[in-house]
Order: C-alpha cells, then structure tokens, then sequence
C-alpha cells in the first residue's frame, strides 16, 4: 500500500469551501475513506492552525486537499483560494518542523460535487440537508479517487 512517512499511515484530505472545509481520511493499509467531520472556514491563517492541528492530533503523514480546477482542465478563482490557504497550510507545517514529515497533495476533485449530489439525492437528501456533511462526503470521493489510483498504480508519494 502507499509509503508514508514512517509511523505516520494516516492519509487525511479536505475539501475547501468558502465557509466548511469537509474531512476524510483514512489508514493507508485499509484504502478507504470515510468522512471525518468538517472545519468551518474562518481567516485563512488561523483555519489553517486548526487544520495542522488536526494533522498532528491524528498522526497523519499525508495530506491531500481538492483542488477545484474548471471543466475545461485550468485553474478557477476557487482553485486559487485552494492553492493560498494550501500555502498557509504548508508555513505552519513548516513552523511546527513537520513539513519534512507530511506530505501536500493538490488533487483534482472537479466532479465530487457532481457525485456527491447524485448519490444524496439518489438517497432522497436535499440540500437543505446540510451542507457541512456533503462537504465530509465530497472529502471522502476525493480521498477514495486518489487511493484508487495510488492502489491501481505506485504507491503515494513514488
């Protein structure tokens, strides 16, 4: 399965939103994902603490983050609010020595937002039901697509 950091087989993943940011995650031996609750979105520095925080609570050695690119393949203005808080992300890793330790991963996730709203609504959910939970749904595609290929192919990181 995918090489991690040693002692650190947690694969964790966000999904960014403008006002949630869903989680996933995983131990890299099971290669599955499942939602892992949802951050709200406040100043980027201090939602990126919060973040790393997390990171270091679970011991994870990996992090991979959706990165809302348009239909067409190119970056978005989403895509670039991703990539600045993903930049905050990586100054407090470094700050707190764990940069060396943790791996970053833009994905594409163009279509989990599609996905997840097929499935909820296949489900009968509406979206009403609570955005911060189809944001821990849409983690968890992301997380699961990325395993996926990492599984089918090398592992993470090779």
């Amino acid at each position: 399965m995918p090489e991690l950091p040693r002692g650190r087989n947690v694969v964790l993943c966000l999904d960014v939103g403008d006002r949630h940011i869903g989680l996933a995650r995983t131990v890299a031996d099971i290669g599955t994902a499942f939602p892992a609750g949802s951050i709200e979105m406040g100043a980027p520095s201090e939602t990126a603490r919060t973040v790393v925080d997390r990171i270091e609570r679970e011991g994870a050695g990996y992090l991979v983050v959706g990165l809302p690119v348009g239909l067409d393949g190119r970056d978005s203005l989403q895509s670039a609010k991703v990539r600045r808080f993903v930049g905050f992300i990586r100054r407090e890793l470094a700050a707190r020595g764990l940069n060396r330790t943790v791996r970053v991963e833009l994905v594409d996730e163009r279509w989990s937002s599609v996905a997840v709203q097929r499935a909820a609504a296949s489900e009968g959910l509406s979206e009403a039901d609570g955005r911060a939970t189809k944001d821990q749904w849409e983690a968890v595609y992301i997380l699961q697509g990325f395993l996926d290929r990492h599984n089918a192919g090398s592992g993470i990181g090779e």
